[in-house]
């Protein structure tokens, strides 16, 4: 399993528009095979600086979601709401010794 952290810097006063569209776009990402969950946090002291973490079944999964006309599609609509870039993270178990 994986974890992907997307980090996110929304526009003052977008934050309800960007939430909007991130709930319709995990709704399709849960339709891809190895999507496991995924949650959206805000900074405490920051509510504009937004992550998501999913968990993935494999890296495979993810790389499928991250090359989906469908994740295009909504990072397209998601753009005129963030304030730069955003910034993808992915973490994977490491074994203990």
């Amino acid at each position: 399993m994986i974890k992907v952290i997307i980090e996110r810097q929304i526009k003052e006063g977008q934050f309800q528009n960007y939430f909007d569209l991130i709930r319709r776009a995990r709704k399709q990402a849960t339709a891809i095979a190895g999507f496991i969950a995924g949650e959206i946090l805000q900074e405490k002291n920051n509510q504009n600086h937004a992550m998501i973490i999913s968990s993935w079944e494999n890296f495979d999964a993810w790389e499928k979601w991250l090359a989906s006309s469908e994740r295009e599609e909504a990072l397209s609509e998601l753009k005129p709401f963030l304030d730069g870039d955003e910034k993808i993270t992915v973490l994977e178990g490491t074994k203990l010794l």
